[in-house]
C-alpha cells in the first residue's frame, strides 16, 4: 500500500494540512517541523517528494526510526466532542492554529467525551510527555478540570466554571465581555417599548452563562424593569419548550413576554423556528434576540451581539506560549473586547 500524506500525519500525530504545507514549502511551517516531516516522509516511503526534498530529508542512519513527537513542539487542545459540530468554535480554533503555526507549534486536537458525569479517558493521541501545554475549550466540569491539571502541564482555559478560583481550579482564562453587551441589548429592546423582556438559556455552570444572566438583570434594572420569574426560561432548548407547552404559554400571549433574549444564537434560532411553527410571528408578536453573531444568525435575520471569536483563539494561543515561558507568574484573566450590538429584523417591530 502506498504511503499517503495522511499516513505521515498519523505517524507524527499532526494535521494533514501541516504535512501538505511542509511538502509544498508553504508558509506557516517552521524549518524544524518541515525537516521532521520530510525525514518521516522518506522513512515511510512517501513517493511524491523531489530530489531536493530527499536530500533535505537525509538523517544519520542511527537516528532512522527514532523520530518522535519530542522533535515537534505541540500544544494539545482539549475539547468536548460537540465542539466539532458547533459553528461557534470554528473561528476560535482557526485563531489558535494561525498563531501557533507562526511560532513553530502544532495544535493537536484531543476530543473528549464529556457526556457522562464521570471521569473521561484521555484520547490516544495525547501524550503528556511530548506536549508543551494544554488549551481547554468549552464546558468542563470541576472533576474534569482537576484531572487535566494533574497532567502537570501549563493550561489555558477559554471560559471556565463560574467558581473556578473558589474551588482552587487555577489557570489562565481567556473570555469575551458578556455583561455590558447584554445590558446594551436589553436597553435596545426597552427603547423599542418592550416592558416585559424574558430570558432563555443556562444561567450558571460556566462563567459566561452567569455573566450573560447578570447582564440581563442589569439591563432590566437600568430600564426600570423587573425580572419576572415566569418570563425566565432556564435550561436547554427542549426543557424550555416543555415548560412553555406544559404551561400553555403560547395560547394566551398576554401572559407571555413581548421579547425574549437568549443566551446564544443557537438557542435563539431554535426558538424562532418553534414560535413560527406554533403560529407566533417574530417580531410582530414576540421579538427574539441572541448572542455571538454566528453565521447562521445572518440568514435568520437575528438581532445579536458580535463576539471576536478568532481573537479569543489567538489570545489563548499567545497566552499558553507565554505561560510555558513564565510558569511562576500569577494567573491572568484576559478579556477580549469589541463586542457589538447587531440589530436585525427579529427585533424590528416597535411597540407603542
Amino acid at each position: 500500500m502506498r504511503t499517503t500524506q495522511q499516513d505521515i500525519a498519523d505517524y507524527l500525530k499532526i494535521s494533514r494540512l501541516t504535512v501538505s504545507k511542509a511538502l509544498n514549502y508553504a508558509s506557516g511551517v517552521s524549518e524544524e517541523t518541515r525537516n521532521l516531516i520530510l525525514s518521516t516522509a522518506k522513512q515511510l516511503g512517501y513517493r511524491h517528494i523531489s530530489e531536493r526534498q530527499m536530500q533535505e530529508a537525509e538523517v544519520p542512519s542511527e537516528q532512522e526510526g527514532n523520530v518522535t513527537m519530542s522533535d515537534l513542539k505541540q500544544i494539545c487542545l482539549f475539547s468536548n466532542l460537540n465542539c466539532t459540530t458547533d459553528s461557534y468554535w470554528a473561528p476560535v480554533i482557526s485563531g489558535m492554529v494561525r498563531t501557533l503555526t507562526k511560532r513553530g507549534y502544532n495544535l493537536n486536537l484531543c476530543f473528549l467525551d464529556l457526556s457522562e458525569d464521570t471521569d473521561f479517558e484521555f484520547p490516544i493521541n495525547f501524550n503528556p510527555r511530548t506536549a508543551s501545554g494544554i488549551i481547554q475549550l468549552g464546558n468542563f466540569k470541576k472533576h474534569h478540570i482537576r484531572r487535566i491539571r494533574e497532567c502537570g502541564l501549563p493550561v489555558v482555559a477559554v471560559d471556565t466554571v463560574e467558581d473556578a478560583w473558589a474551588e482552587g481550579l487555577y489557570s489562565d482564562v481567556i473570555m469575551g465581555v458578556n455583561e455590558e453587551p447584554m445590558r446594551v441589548l436589553i436597553g435596545h429592546l426597552a427603547d423599542l417599548g418592550h416592558t416585559r423582556i424574558g430570558y432563555a438559556g443556562a444561567i450558571n455552570g460556566q462563567l459566561t452563562n452567569k455573566e450573560r444572566w447578570q447582564g440581563y438583570r442589569r439591563g432590566l434594572a437600568a430600564a426600570g424593569l423587573n425580572v419576572g420569574s415566569e418570563d425566565c426560561f432556564i435550561g436547554e432548548f427542549q426543557e424550555i419548550v416543555q415548560k412553555i407547552e406544559a404551561e400553555e404559554r403560547l395560547s394566551h400571549l398576554k401572559n407571555f413576554p413581548t421579547a425574549v433574549v437568549c443566551f446564544n444564537d443557537v438557542l435563539a434560532i431554535s426558538l424562532m423556528r418553534y414560535f413560527r411553527a406554533a403560529g407566533v410571528k417574530v417580531p410582530e408578536m414576540v421579538a427574539v434576540a441572541g448572542f455571538d453573531n454566528l453565521s447562521e444568525s445572518l440568514a435568520a435575520d437575528l438581532t445579536t451581539v458580535s463576539v471576536n471569536r478568532e481573537e479569543l483563539g489567538m489570545s489563548a494561543a499567545e497566552t499558553i506560549l507565554w505561560r510555558i515561558e513564565n510558569p511562576e507568574r500569577p494567573y491572568r484573566v484576559i478579556r477580549i473586547s469589541g463586542a457589538e450590538l447587531i440589530v436585525r429584523n427579529s427585533t424590528s417591530a416597535k411597540l407603542y
